[in-house]
């Protein structure tokens, strides 16, 4: 099951990019799960990072697709955006909020499954391990099981060391994530750190 919002004010369009992917899930046997909004405030709003792919209009009311995507990688750095605009000459910029796409209007179903055949492939990777949403500092992010290598405790905070020295900051307990984890072959080694066993072994080497 896929997760997809579209965040659309022309309801046409918006009619037109669910019934491509309805026709999609038909043709290639997927199961989405497809939520509209009408504008982006309303998006963002209550947003949370449960999405798999975004498909987000530049031009529209109270807050145009550009600056919405900008706020949107502030709560959920991961989500794969696609940018859906008759302005193609803005869509390019979609490098600096990480954009993964864009597709011109009016959208053809041809159009539109090149690109989902990208980001299907995108997210089959993605989705190769099981993934975890922690409520951080800095928003709400979606993080790879399999990339966490352990998680330490800092007082009333906890820290999720990431592969690539990356790492994120929660406002919790170790005990109420170990739980959660367990099933995902963590470990709590002493009072202080929860590790990945699996990580641990993947970077084991012979002498």
């Amino acid at each position: 099951m896929y997760r997809i919002a579209i965040v659309e004010d022309e309801q046409p369009c918006a009619e037109t990019l669910q019934t491509y992917l309805n026709q999609l899930a038909a043709e290639k046997s997927l199961s989405f799960e497809i939520c509209h909004f009408k504008n982006a405030v309303l998006f963002l709003e209550n947003y949370t990072s449960d999405y798999h792919l975004i498909f987000m209009d530049i031009r529209m009311p109270y807050l145009n697709g550009m600056d919405a995507a900008h706020h949107l990688r502030e709560l959920d750095p991961e989500v794969l955006l696609i940018f859906v605009t008759s302005m193609a000459q803005y869509a390019v910029r979609g490098y600096s909020v990480s954009a993964f796409d864009y597709i011109v209007k009016p959208v053809t179903y041809h159009d539109f499954a090149l690109k989902m055949a990208r980001a299907l492939r995108k997210l089959s990777s993605k989705k190769a391990g099981p993934e975890i949403i922690v409520t951080t500092l800095n928003g709400m992010a979606r993080l790879s099981a399999d990339d966490i290598r352990y998680i330490e405790t800092q007082g009333h905070h906890l820290i999720y060391h990431m592969d690539g020295d990356k790492t994120h900051t929660q406002y919790a307990t170790l005990a109420s994530v170990g739980e959660k984890l367990e099933a995902y072959h963590f470990a709590r080694c002493n009072s202080c750190y929860l590790v990945n066993l699996r990580s641990c072994t993947n970077r084991l080497k012979p002498f």
